[in-house]
């Protein structure tokens, strides 16, 4: 599906974040924009809140931090609770209808497991399925939704790097259809010929 936002689109923005854990402060002052077209990779230390950033840019975090979020478009995020129901097969789970977007045809959702090399598990149940797999499920699920911006916690974990380069194909495409993204990973991304930004938060005192 090609998305209608034009290249310097701002699709997301974020003025001067501020957020504390206890008496500790994980980060200050973070701004940053993301236009059509961009990535942002968010970099840092275990413990120094690019978790609790992620989930304060989808608006799961309303409360306890300062500063403002500016969501231009409709925003689709995947953290590393990867909301599957064990007891439906892959097929069934991707034909929920969840966080406000509709079910996609059986015909994109084969589309979208072929590309991940899931489609022969299609009718497995997802409580049988390895951690890899059920991450694999969750990104189907992702590349399935029509939302402008992508938030990927950490969506490589307990991954190959075959199934990597294939999710980042996926995302590259998002991206050059006009999508955003906002992601945090411990390693490298590879995403040729991408405006990908990196913001670094401070390490863990």
């Amino acid at each position: 599906m090609l998305l209608t936002h034009n290249v310097m689109s701002i699709l997301l923005e974020a003025l001067e974040l501020t957020a504390e854990r206890g008496q500790r402060k994980l980060f200050k002052d973070i701004s940053f924009s993301i236009s059509a077209g961009e990535a942002l990779h968010i970099i840092g230390t275990n413990g120094c809140g690019k978790t609790t950033l992620m989930r304060i840019l989808a608006g799961l975090i309303r409360h306890g931090f300062q500063g403002r979020v500016s969501r231009k478009s409709p925003i689709f995020f995947m953290g590393h609770q990867l909301a599957l129901k064990g007891h439906l097969t892959v097929l069934e789970n991707l034909n929920l209808d969840i966080s406000g977007w509709s079910a996609a045809s059986n015909e994109l959702i084969i589309e979208a497991l072929t590309q991940l090399d899931l489609e022969c598990f299609m009718h497995s149940f997802v409580n049988t399925l390895s951690i890899g797999q059920q991450r694999k499920v969750s990104l189907a699920r992702t590349f399935l939704t029509d939302h402008a911006v992508w938030l990927l916690d950490e969506p490589f974990t307990s991954l190959d790097k075959s199934s990597i380069s294939k999710i980042e194909a996926c995302i590259s495409n998002h991206l050059f259809r006009g999508g955003a993204l906002v992601i945090t990973s411990h390693q490298d991304i590879n995403l040729p010929n991408i405006d990908l930004k990196v913001v670094e938060l401070g390490e863990r005192e």
